[in-house]
């Protein structure tokens, strides 16, 4: 009788266990979601600096020249190209900007100025002889531009255009003979608006520093110079019109430091 009542007991516990296992089988088990990974966000304003080089050309032509280069007075000649040359050289500024980030996508405001020295000249003898040389100093730029791009996490590959402007100088000189006759110099300055596009990729190195590589393209169209001419000896002068075509190439490499970092979050879940 002992015997059965322990081995009665042994069952019956044996079962407990088994049911306990069983219901904790049965039971989900639930997991705490993992955290939002956080994806880099281009949400924000930023300001940067640039440096790069430029090139371009210059086609000088002219609408009424007079009493010069064999020409015995004062007429229209509009197709007649009087010089075209290159100019290149380098240039440096500041930039400043906005950007909105939409999913992958990002849409901007960006202005940029920059210090310039791209210069070029070339012989330009319908002014007086072989000696005459015309020359184009620009010292400035200027652009504002809106930005779209597409992104990478933190690459963005992105299109821009809008207005440009330039600040140059156009001049004119003859050395004239061994004793200065026949000398002259002169010059135009003015700034000058035209249209831009670009191009370009940008990489952020950290949350808020960027690096950029960037190609513009100014077109300036044509313009009308005026000079005064008054060779030294001569009795005389003339005002000379000249129209002046233009365009510059600009790349450019940049730093971008943004600001509100972290303001505008953006993350993926699971």
């Amino acid at each position: 009788m002992r015997k059965l009542l322990l081995a009665g007991t042994a069952v019956a516990v044996v079962m407990a266990a088994g049911s306990a296992g069983a219901a904790d089988m049965a039971r989900p088990v639930y997991k705490a979601a993992p955290p939002p990974i956080p994806v880099f966000s281009w949400t924000g304003f930023y300001v940067g600096v640039h440096v790069g080089g430029a090139w371009g050309t210059k086609e000088w032509q002219d609408p009424v020249v007079a009493f010069f280069g064999g020409k015995t007075g004062g007429f229209s000649d509009p197709d007649r190209t009087i010089a075209n040359y290159g100019v290149n050289g380098f240039l440096g500024g500041l930039q400043i900007g906005y950007n909105v980030q939409s999913g992958p996508w990002v849409w901007g405001v960006e202005a940029q100025g920059s210090w310039a020295g791209i210069r070029g000249a070339d012989s330009c003898p319908y002014f007086g002889g072989q000696a005459t040389t015309c020359k184009t100093n620009v010292d400035a730029l200027g652009s504002f531009a809106v930005r779209f791009g597409g992104t990478i996490d933190r690459a963005m590959l992105y299109v821009k255009g809008g207005l440009a402007w330039a600040s140059e100088r156009h001049k004119i000189s003859n050395p004239g003979s061994a004793d200065g006759f026949g000398a002259f110099s002169v010059e135009d300055k003015h700034w000058r608006r035209g249209g831009m596009l670009g191009a370009g990729v940008e990489f952020a190195f950290t949350k808020s520093i960027s690096g950029k590589l960037e190609y513009n393209y100014l077109d300036f169209g044509t313009r009308t110079y005026s000079f005064e001419i008054a060779p030294t000896g001569l009795p005389f002068g003339e005002t000379v019109d000249v129209k002046i075509r233009q365009n510059i190439h600009l790349v450019k490499v940049g730093l971008n430091y943004r600001f509100d970092v972290g303001k505008y979050p953006v993350s993926a879940r699971y």
